[in-house]
């Protein structure tokens, strides 16, 4: 779909693109804190099917904010239609339940400016229930693949990264969209957010992104966002396999995709397929359970894998006594990629 720019002040050095999906409740806060930005900067925000007021509470911010309406298409997709109708010359991700803390588009706008070989400066965040307790105080530097990445201190807590950025995000996502600012052509070069994801979308996209550009961290918590409790393990089964479809892409397509991707997720694929047949086996989805383990054994043989495939044979009140067992004596099914 080509969507045409929208009518933005010749000024703005950035464009916010915030998708929006029912977000009254909770959208004030997110495009307050982004009006309050010390740059020049227009707001874009992007409705992407709501049935509540969510496009009448944007436009009552005036001409520092363009909503666009578009029948429901997801994150990915509404992220997509904001950045093309973008003009300005950078780029910002806010989420609509998501805060910016003052001062954080100003920072990343001069290190992005000091920095041309750098495509995106992310920087870390506070996750909050929706009673305001702190969830996690920011994560970057517990999140082993990112902690031991070789950085180069710019000062004010910011830190130029090695290329192998990319292959630490193959790995594990630690950017999360609330956070970055990008140079616009670098994020339309590559082609934007792939619409056939709808949860790893953004980790789909970093990889591409940063398979040919650097990219800056700020190790400080610049963003709060709000944790929505949910059914965590149908998130876990749902998240898990659509990593199983962003391998597949992978493999399709190696040359957008950093040096040793193929690798990673042909291992990850059966580590994958094995906990999912976990999950299932402890669900009580016995048939699940049996066709996600023989799709781990097919990709690769683990005496692990089969013995968890062989408990799917025994008689429920036998399988269900060894799970407890199990649990009873610390026994864990945990399987490393690597």
């Amino acid at each position: 779909m080509n969507t045409p720019a929208v009518s933005t002040s010749s000024s703005a050095l950035v464009d916010v693109i915030l998708p929006a999906y029912n977000g009254s409740q909770v959208i004030r806060k997110a495009l307050d804190s982004a009006l309050d930005q010390q740059v020049p900067l227009h707001v874009i925000v992007v409705d992407d099917g709501s049935n509540d007021d969510t496009a009448a509470i944007a436009r009552s911010y005036g001409s520092s904010v363009t909503v666009i309406t578009q029948a429901n298409r997801g994150v990915s997709g509404a992220r997509n239609t904001g950045i093309a109708a973008s003009r300005a010359p950078y780029v910002a991700l806010l989420d609509q339940d998501d805060i910016w803390k003052p001062g954080k588009i100003l920072r990343q706008l001069e290190l992005l400016e000091a920095h041309p070989d750098v495509g995106l400066v992310f920087t870390d965040m506070t996750l909050l229930r929706t009673d305001g307790t702190i969830v996690e105080d920011g994560f970057l530097l517990t999140t082993p693949p990112y902690a031991v990445l070789q950085r180069v201190a710019l000062g004010k807590e910011a830190f130029l990264l090695p290329e192998t950025l990319a292959q630490a995000v193959v790995r594990f996502n630690f950017i999360s969209p609330s956070t970055v600012l990008l140079r616009r052509p670098v994020i339309q070069e590559v082609g934007g957010f792939d619409e056939a994801f709808r949860l790893c979308d953004d980790a789909e996209c970093w990889m591409r992104l940063l398979n040919r550009w650097r990219g800056i961290a700020i190790e400080e918590c610049l963003v709060l966002s709000l944790v929505w409790e949910g059914n965590a393990s149908l998130q876990a089964e749902k998240l898990t396999m659509e990593r199983i479809r962003i391998g597949e892409k992978v493999v399709a397509r190696p040359e957008i995709y950093p040096v040793g991707a193929v690798e990673y997720f042909r291992k990850e694929r059966p580590v994958s397929y094995y906990r999912l047949g976990i999950g299932a086996l402890h669900a009580g989805d016995i048939r699940a359970a049996r066709k996600h383990l023989l799709a781990s054994l097919r990709d690769r043989f683990r005496l692990t894998t089969a013995l968890a495939l062989a408990a799917t044979m025994l008689p429920g009140s036998l399988r269900r006594a060894l799970l407890r067992l199990k649990r009873a004596a610390g026994v864990r099914w945990a399987m490393p990629v690597e």
